[in-house]
């Protein structure tokens, strides 16, 4: 492990030394919008595969197919729910 960090640590000291440690982006606004637009663009990726592996999947289709269905059951599970509860009762003074 000591190694390991001692590579980080001589990587680091070269790139600050050299100064390119990444390219030039004096030209943008300021370093929240770069953090932003890069946490942005990285959710954006999980979101595109994660929509790619569902199609592959076939699980987007068949949820798609069968609206009516799986409406008709909460239907019924909510109906039986509103018997469950019921209104206040007065008792008696």
């Amino acid at each position: 492990m000591e190694s390991i960090i001692n590579w980080f640590q001589d990587w680091s000291d070269a790139c600050v030394y050299a100064k390119e440690c990444a390219p030039d982006f004096s030209f943008l606004p300021g370093e929240p919008f770069t953090a932003l637009a890069s946490i942005a663009a990285v959710c954006l990726f999980i979101w595109w595969r994660n929509e790619k592996a569902l199609r592959a999947s076939g699980l987007v289709a068949s949820v798609a197919a069968e609206p009516a269905a799986s409406y008709a059951d909460l239907t019924d599970v909510l109906d039986h729910a509103r018997a469950l509860v019921s209104g206040p009762t007065k008792k008696a003074a």
